[in-house]
């Protein structure tokens, strides 16, 4: 790639759903499209821009610029979501997913503003969630490539919504939570037999928001109007290459294409963008203590928790007696950062370690790591699975309940 750009140079648009745990993935995939030869325009909404820029610390923005020179060139626009800035975004998911469905102008007028300094638009790689892109390809006549940042089961869920609300499946019942025994088999392909605490949180019958519940199924139909569909993860992972094609509804190729941060990671190239600032001390602090000793605990960038449930986990953590890494973003306890028990942290101080972000994959694969306390996100899931890391699941919401259980049964 280097010299001029030419009309031959393949250019993918890459649209990330605006959270963190949508971001990295969609980014570790750019960056091995750009090794490949494409030119790569990301476009982020406005305030995950900000975000971004404001967490990087010099070194890693020095360190991104140099691996972006060394593979490929990146272009890196956004888009307002048309929120106040006082939003709380994530917090208000609602909100979030009304505004993402009328991105679409937006990114269309972005993308066919003059620029001669790039090739020809080849095609559209748009976040699952964000079906606001498939009007913007369709207008702007190139292939959309539907790419999920979840496991391959919650994607065929989501993606035959219609069809679990015709069975009855969903809403889900409250009484259906409550019982194991029911197992639904509806869904196409070898994905295992899920059940009803399996379905995504949003779709619960007494689920606090409608207006997420609704945006849900209308995604649902737009999910399928795809010319490629791609999943971060891998076959034998989820019931072989045929799980994939439960996501071909209408005979577009369907591939599985995980881990996507690995590649990335193991050969030294940085394509992990984080909304908070890390803390590299505790990559020294690791170095210090025993191996396979240290519980790590992080509930990744949306999940929170009540005081109550935090404050029992502190004491849980001093009772263990093993040392503890402990991730403890500043809007863990329901938007509020926690207040440790009185004296926690004197008691403690000789085996853990308090951050409010961490380098996730570095700590993962540390060899002094002998356990994750995780919610279970997707991708946290998935990068402890690549690193061997055994897992203590406390899901929070969304697919999580669902990654949890697979992480132990399957």
């Amino acid at each position: 790639m280097s010299g001029k750009l030419t009309e031959t140079h393949l250019h993918a648009v890459v649209v990330p759903f605006p959270a963190q745990g949508h971001v990295n993935p969609l980014m570790n995939f750019a960056e091995l499209l750009a090794m490949r030869g494409f030119f790569i325009t990301f476009v982020p909404t406005e305030w995950i821009d900000q975000r971004l820029v404001k967490a990087a610390s010099t070194d890693l923005v020095a360190r991104d610029n140099q691996a972006k020179e060394r593979v490929s060139k990146f272009r890196f626009l956004s888009i307002p979501d048309g929120l106040p800035p006082d939003h709380g975004r994530t917090a208000q998911l609602g909100d979030l997913f009304l505004s993402t469905k009328c991105l679409g102008p937006a990114l269309e007028s972005l993308l066919t503003a003059p620029d001669t300094s790039v090739p020809p638009i080849t095609c559209i790689v748009s976040d699952s969630f964000l079906s606001c892109t498939a009007e913007v390809a369709k207008n702007l006549g190139v292939p959309r490539v539907v790419f999920w940042t979840s496991c391959t089961t919650l994607a065929i869920m989501q993606a035959n919504a219609h069809s679990l609300l015709s069975e009855g499946h969903i809403p889900v019942k409250e009484e259906d939570l409550k019982s194991n025994e029911k197992l639904i088999t509806c869904l196409p392909r070898k994905i295992p037999p899920i059940r009803p605490t399996d379905i995504v949180s949003f779709y619960r019958e007494k689920h606090v928001s409608e207006s997420i519940y609704s945006c849900f199924l209308y995604e649902s139909r737009i999910h399928n109007i795809a010319d490629y569909v791609l999943v971060n993860t891998f076959e034998e992972l989820e019931g072989g290459k045929e799980a994939q094609m439960g996501l071909s509804v209408n005979g577009c190729p369907a591939l599985a294409i995980g881990p996507l941060s690995l590649p990335n990671f193991l050969e030294g190239r940085n394509s992990m963008y984080s909304m908070w600032e890390e803390d590299k001390t505790c990559l020294q602090w690791l170095d210090a203590q025993p191996q396979g000793s240290v519980l790590y605990v992080s509930f990744g960038s949306i999940a929170v928790k009540s005081e109550i449930q935090l404050h029992e986990l502190a004491l849980g953590l001093e009772a263990c007696g093993y040392p503890f890494l402990w991730v403890l973003r500043s809007d863990i306890a329901e938007g509020k950062p926690m207040e440790l028990p009185e004296g926690f942290k004197d008691r403690t101080k000789d085996r853990a370690l308090i951050v409010s972000w961490t380098e996730q994959l570095k700590v993962l694969s540390h060899p002094s790591l002998g356990g994750f306390l995780t919610h279970n996100g997707w991708n946290s899931t998935l990068e402890a699975i690549s690193m061997g890391v055994p897992m203590i699941g406390w899901p929070y919401f969304h697919d999580q309940f669902l990654d949890c259980r697979f992480a132990k049964d399957i």
